[in-house]
């Protein structure tokens, strides 16, 4: 195991702004670790502490964390489970009151810097919009668009409150977040709000873009009737049976 650490926190005491905790997981990421460690650097929002969790790279990626020590608050390289493992471990190392999770292949924004302004309420879940590729995604979403699609990642500040309830179930190898958004979805204790702000660049070949999570699809409905109701889950058998219909005619035809 490899660690460092230094600390970034400019404050701004004159607002009274919060501190930001933002979490970077990685492996084998040399080619795209040092624009991201850049992007939370360049933040006009200086309350905002960069904490990074490699899982042992054997490329050329800790080489490049250490060339930018001075602009991370903390630093760990080790074997771990998978992405949401080290998300977990992470857990442990934020000092921010808010929270949020860029991968090594994305980038912020400058618009993030917009974001701050908006934290009022420690029990909320703040999100906004990101770029695919050059493409705005992202909206205000209802409990039925969240219980069949996920949120992106990169967009979400979670209070930190929120993982003294709950923590990524890593038996989802690539959707834990999803189930996790379902789980503060249908916690009375978390409100959800959209920012209509750009704050990020996700990479379109991310891990989940090139693999399935079968454990997941299998137990999605299950998943839906916990946290959304029973109205939600027979709306999506329904639209799923007549999908599956609609392709079994195609197939005939």
């Amino acid at each position: 195991m490899q660690e460092g650490g230094y600390t970034r926190y400019g404050g701004d005491k004159e607002n009274d702004l919060p501190l930001i905790s933002v979490v970077t997981v990685c492996y084998n990421s040399a080619l795209t670790i040092g624009q991201c460690i850049e992007s939370v650097s360049e933040q006009a929002f200086l309350n905002i502490e960069h904490i990074i969790i490699d899982g042992g790279s054997e490329d050329n990626t800790l080489s490049i964390i250490q060339q930018h020590e001075n602009q991370i608050a903390y630093w760990r390289s080790e074997p771990d489970n998978g992405i949401y493992s080290a998300m977990n471990k992470a857990l442990k190392y934020i000092r921010g009151k808010w929270v949020l999770f860029l991968g090594a292949d994305d980038v912020l924004l400058p618009g993030f810097s917009q974001m701050p302004t908006y934290l009022k309420d420690e029990g909320t879940l703040y999100y906004s919009k990101v770029l695919y590729d050059k493409t705005p995604v992202g909206g205000e979403v209802s409990g039925y668009f969240l219980a069949k699609n996920n949120i992106c990642h990169q967009s979400i500040l979670y209070p930190k409150k929120t993982f003294e309830k709950y923590t990524y179930e890593e038996k989802y190898a690539l959707y834990a977040d999803h189930h996790l958004n379902m789980q503060c979805w249908a916690d009375p204790d978390i409100q959800f709000e959209y920012c209509d702000i750009l704050t990020a660049r996700f990479a379109m070949d991310g891990a989940s873009s090139k693999k399935n999570d079968r454990l997941f699809a299998q137990e999605k409905g299950e998943l839906i009737k916990k946290h959304f109701g029973f109205l939600t889950y027979g709306r999506f058998r329904f639209k799923e049976w007549k999908a599956k219909l609609k392709s079994s005619t195609k197939t005939k035809g």
